[in-house]
């Protein structure tokens, strides 16, 4: 039923840059736990799941509070090269020495796979949980890496937090499995005028909040920028008007189509 909701929007409304050839490939290719059982070596149950990779000499942390085939779509997202999710299409591969800021870390599959390209690693991720388990995965390279255990938004205060959530489910007022967090703008994180050469950001539909508070990073550094845009939250061409005011010169394009709406999967952003 996805993939033929996918067809409808790529015939009848938008195709976001994915040609015929990469539409019958989408449709025909298999499911991301086979995509994943390709990539990961073995899985081993202690307090948290220890996930070791063919192409990777790091383990990956994986908590136990999640079910862990939960993990193969992000595999399948981080390792298939024609996944919409991708983030290192053209013009936003990782280069030899690139500093990168993950906004929305989660696992950590995604740095742990460009962590010896990368000079600088900069993880933000809400999640205790999942913060824990990155301490654990990046343990060996504390002195690239720096984890930060906080909410990113358009602004510096307190926020609440579902910790039982795969979806960074947050709110301004106290619920039920709510946690009391830091929420903070990029700008008051990065202060100290650290530099960023690639900003990654999957925050499931707090994109546009997140980069308002982040004009002055993203104006000082004009990092490459791959970021998620299918969220309901997020309007797509706002998101592009907004990284355009800050850098004008900003080049992009859209690319993948969502199943519950035409909306690009990804936008790339590059000088």
């Amino acid at each position: 039923m996805r993939r033929l909701k996918i067809l409808f929007f790529w015939i009848f409304f938008k195709k976001n840059n994915i040609n015929f050839s990469e539409l019958i490939k989408f449709l025909f290719k298999p499911k991301v736990n086979i995509i994943a059982k390709k990539h990961i070596k073995r899985i081993t149950e202690k307090e948290n799941f220890e996930v070791e990779f063919n192409s990777l000499p790091q383990p990956l942390f994986w908590p136990k509070l999640f079910t862990i085939d939960r993990l193969d779509q992000v595999v399948a997202e981080t390792f298939d090269t024609n996944d919409w999710h991708y983030y290192q299409k053209e013009h936003t591969e990782i280069a030899d020495g690139e500093i990168l800021l993950d906004i929305g870390t989660a696992e950590g599959l995604f740095p742990l796979t460009v962590i010896d390209k990368c000079k600088q690693i900069y993880l933000i991720e809400p999640s205790k949980i999942f913060t824990d388990c990155l301490k654990k995965t990046f343990s060996e390279y504390s002195e690239k890496v720096s984890i930060h255990n906080v909410a990113v938004g358009n602004q510096d205060g307190l926020i609440f937090f579902n910790e039982d959530s795969l979806d960074g489910n947050v709110s301004s007022k106290s619920l039920a499995n709510t946690n009391e967090i830091n929420i903070r703008k990029i700008d008051t994180i990065f202060s100290n005028n650290e530099k960023i050469t690639y900003l990654k950001a999957d925050i499931e539909g707090f994109e546009q909040e997140m980069l308002k508070g982040a004009e002055q990073t993203i104006k000082q550094n004009k990092p490459k920028i791959a970021i998620t845009t299918y969220h309901t939250e997020n309007d797509p061409n706002e998101i592009i008007s907004l990284i355009k005011s800050y850098v004008p010169e900003y080049k992009y394009y859209v690319k993948g189509i969502y199943e519950k709406t035409p909306k690009p999967v990804l936008i790339h952003f590059w000088i």
